[in-house]
């Protein structure tokens, strides 16, 4: 909803930037704190633009479905995710691959693969039952909101003023905390003078929904190339979602010019026979692959989430589960907290979350940077690595702790509540 009065001011205690997966996730993780909540978001959920709630497919780890277990989300998203029970790592030209699968991590299932509108009809109805929604609506700037200390001359933060337009007119809102949710090219987070380090990989995805002659059996694949790791996920109705990143301008030759019979050849070529013929392909889309990181996770009284705060190459699936841990982790700290937006509270979040995303982050873009090359003596070292992971357990969990979220401090909302009650 908007304001019909443009001059009206809303105060809240949490305003955040972005109702996509990651901003309604926050959202409804804050409904029982006691906070106030509203989120500002451009784009309506049915619209074509809403990139968080399209036929895009994501791989859920463990930790994630745990969180929306622990939400009461997970009945309704469950029905329209294929679990993953095995995947298979190869290196394409070379022999070396293993194989990890559920039944001997002792785990249900080694993740769940989701579309994002089945995770945004979820999500799109529990963040309106617990936030005020500005949508569509945009934030124009924001600035910091002072107020004389009692006991000197000092000037006091106490919050910030959030100018939104909507359709109605501008709107002010006033928050003790400003959550930046916005998507990687986030115009808010570059307002409040956060900046960002990229690592460009020259390169694009092509996503996709392929139909396969043989059934997938729950099995993931992943498949490195020299021109980068091809991701070929379990679907619902049979189908696979591929996730194929290609040098920038192959990648888009792949995605718009060639027909559907060129693609699946190319695409054939680069997999393999493991699902048989590769029959049909449905609408292909193309994203930019890069690294990027925002400098700092939170400064005064705003916390950066999401692609906001940390975009990463997607083999391995890592981006919205460590989103999610970064959500469940702020939900915990805002919780119990008499002010959101305190400086130490917001400092102890960031330096908490630090270890999750280097951890995170070297595991992606180590994988890439080991696999994406046709050194020989690189390959030689990564085949040798696969086969030890595939005949070695301990080293194969360590591998799988990384792969599934369960490395390090897992925020309580990721964990199984019964097992841990």
């Amino acid at each position: 909803m908007a304001s019909d009065n443009a001059s009206e001011d809303h105060r809240f205690d949490v305003v955040i930037a972005g109702g996509g997966l990651v901003g309604a996730s926050l959202a409804v993780a804050l409904r029982d704190s006691g906070l106030t909540v509203a989120v500002v978001e451009p784009v309506e959920a049915r619209s074509d633009q809403q990139p968080s709630f399209d036929e895009r497919h994501t791989a859920l780890a463990p930790t994630s479905r745990r969180f929306f277990t622990n939400l009461g989300l997970w009945p309704a998203i469950e029905p329209g995710v294929e679990p993953i029970e095995q995947i298979h790592v190869s290196d394409r030209g070379h022999g070396g691959f293993t194989r990890l699968t559920a039944e001997a991590e002792g785990l249900p299932a080694l993740g769940h693969v989701a579309p994002n509108r089945v995770l945004g009809q979820a999500l799109r109805p529990a963040m309106e039952a617990a936030a005020t929604l500005f949508c569509p609506a945009r934030i124009i700037d924001s600035h910091a909101q002072y107020a004389a200390d009692d006991n000197d001359d000092a000037a006091r933060l106490i919050g910030r003023k959030v100018r939104i337009a909507t359709d109605s007119g501008e709107t002010t809102l006033t928050t003790r905390l400003l959550v930046v949710a916005d998507g990687v090219h986030s115009t808010t987070r570059a307002a409040l003078g956060i900046d960002t380090r990229e690592r460009d990989y020259g390169q694009s995805a092509v996503i996709a929904n392929v139909r396969a002659e043989r059934p997938h059996k729950g099995m993931a694949y992943e498949r490195f190339t020299p021109e980068g790791p091809l991701a070929v996920l379990p679907a619902a109705g049979g189908r696979v979602s591929i996730v194929w990143p290609l040098p920038t301008e192959t990648a888009e030759w792949m995605a718009w010019e060639t027909s559907d019979a060129t693609f699946l050849a190319r695409l054939q070529a680069t997999f393999g026979w493991r699902l048989g013929k590769l029959e049909a392909v449905g609408k292909r889309s193309l994203y930019p692959l890069a690294a990027v990181t925002a400098t700092e996770f939170a400064t005064d009284r705003a916390v950066v989430l999401g692609n906001a705060a940390h975009a990463l190459h997607p083999v391995g699936g890592q981006g919205l589960n460590l989103a999610l841990r970064d959500v469940a982790a702020l939900a915990e700290a805002l919780g119990g907290a008499t002010d959101p937006g305190d400086a130490d509270l917001l400092s102890a979040y960031a330096q908490s979350r630090e270890g999750d995303y280097r951890r995170t982050y070297a595991f992606t873009d180590g994988l890439v940077r080991l696999f994406s090359n046709d050194s020989l003596a690189l390959a030689a070292i990564r085949n040798i690595g696969l086969t030890a992971l595939d005949l070695i357990p301990p080293a194969r969990r360590l591998l799988m702790k990384q792969g599934t979220g369960a490395a390090g401090n897992v925020p309580p909302l990721c964990q199984d509540q019964e097992a841990t009650s």
